[in-house]
């Protein structure tokens, strides 16, 4: 028997549960179907940070309420409670393979003292959980272990088929099933799309780990020339423990290098592996428009590499909002959600181009590291705070550009290197399958 809705979402992460719930609370027939038992289950490598920012990530200027508990998204009005632990961090920081220099990003001891602004980390267990059971309270049907084979445009609405045979119909569809969506390759959304790179990576939660002004995401690179090759980490601080820390690298091997004979080495005590979760990330550039036969693509789905947990939110509040407006106007079409149409252009693929967010793990495997010792020794100054990841590249060579000429003279070669780093040419550095093993924001 097939089952009648006016919303079907396809995924429940956090794009798909904020898109279900809102859906319900203003009043509409909505189901959403899961693949797991558990939605709430994190399975992939995700470093669970809430992206404070200091200037306008995805247009918003979103922000972490610790006497309300709550995140907030003031410029699209909406709010997401959360009930579970958090833990702040001070700065971004990029470390020299020397350990003992650094490009700051954020002014550590103004935001550590209550001058400047904070980042958290939080536990995204308690986030999809409250965002689950609000929707349940909300009146969305839950249908788990179901995994989405195909979707289709029928006269009645989007078709979504189910590997055991259920089947689904709604008059409106959000995609939210993730990085690699089946529904974006289905209904052919990929095929204007340029595929760039696949990155696969490990996280691990460890303990043990001790240094200088730790309460930051830190990043580098260490060399192991005895085969390894280069070595990027990225670190920050876990929510569950205070001597806890989540570490991203590119697996097993490279982890027992970086603890334990890297330069890096002295950071670390008797660590002990907690637990460790993987990830592979395809990279996409951004799909014309996040919207085919009814069906409103969300959060990873047809955006480049990854929206992050705060886009995906966003994303999946917006479309909710649109289908609703859809639904309550009598216009079951592309004309009724052209308000989340326009609005994830403007803001996404307008705003942000995926080749600055290109550069920036390009930019650090371009030098030696004689080289990236040098870069980090002569920038002094604190960079502006922020943890957009399109803007990353872009501070750090406006850093560089008034010494520019002091690298000529003194590292002739690396100021060639830096010159011919562009965006539009970033992308021709990175070859299919390539394995750099940079974070994503999720």
């Amino acid at each position: 028997m097939v089952k009648k809705y006016d919303l079907v979402v396809v995924g429940g992460g956090t794009s798909g549960l904020e898109a279900a719930k809102t859906a319900a609370e203003n009043g509409l027939k909505v189901a959403l179907l899961e693949m797991k038992t558990n939605p709430a289950k994190v399975q992939r490598a995700c470093a669970q940070m809430f992206l404070v920012n200091m200037d306008h990530f995805y247009n918003e200027r979103m922000y972490f309420s610790r006497e309300k508990k709550k995140w907030i998204f003031p410029v699209n009005n909406f709010s997401v409670n959360y009930k579970g632990g958090y833990r702040e961090f001070y700065a971004c920081h990029f470390i020299a393979p020397n350990t003992e220099d650094r490009i700051e990003i954020g002014d550590y001891e103004a935001n550590q003292s209550g001058r400047g602004r904070a980042a958290v980390v939080f536990d995204k267990v308690a986030l999809l959980e409250g965002l689950f059971e609000e929707g349940r309270k909300a009146g969305v049907d839950y249908f788990l272990e179901r995994t989405v084979v195909d979707a289709q445009k029928t006269p009645e609405g989007v078709e979504v088929i189910t590997k055991n045979g259920e089947k689904f119909i709604g008059t409106f569809c959000i995609a939210a099933d993730g990085i690699s969506s089946l529904l974006a390759r289905k209904l052919g959304l990929n095929r204007d799309r340029t595929f760039i790179t696949t990155s696969s990576s490990v996280s691990y939660y460890i303990t043990g780990v001790k240094f200088d002004r730790s309460e930051v995401i830190c990043m580098g690179n260490c060399y192991d020339y005895g085969g390894l090759g280069t070595v990027h980490f990225c670190m920050l601080p876990s929510v569950y423990r205070d001597d806890e820390y989540w570490l991203y690298m590119r697996g097993d091997e490279m982890l027992d290098f970086f603890i334990n004979r890297s330069s890096f080495s002295k950071w670390f005590h008797n660590v002990k592996i907690i637990h460790k979760r993987c990830a592979v990330i395809s990279m996409w550039s951004p799909a014309r428009e996040p919207f085919k036969d009814n069906v409103l693509f969300v959060g990873d789905t047809v955006w480049f590499a990854e929206a992050e947990n705060s886009g995906a939110l966003i994303s999946g509040h917006k479309a909710a909002n649109a289908v609703c407006k859809a639904l309550h106007t009598g216009k079951p079409n592309r004309e009724g959600v052209m308000d989340y149409i326009d609005w994830w252009k403007r803001n996404w693929p307008e705003t942000h181009d995926y080749r600055d967010f290109v550069c920036y793990p390009v930019f650090f495997n371009l030098f030696t590291e004689d080289e990236l010792n040098y870069l980090h020794k002569i920038i002094v100054q604190k960079l502006p705070w922020t943890l957009n990841p399109f803007k990353l590249y872009g501070n750090i060579v406006s850093a560089v550009e008034p010494l520019m000429e002091q690298m000529k003279r003194e590292k002739p070669l690396m100021a060639k290197k830096l010159a011919g780093l562009k965006p539009e040419t970033a992308v021709s550095f990175m070859k299919p399958a390539t394995r750099l093993g940079y974070p994503i924001y999720s």
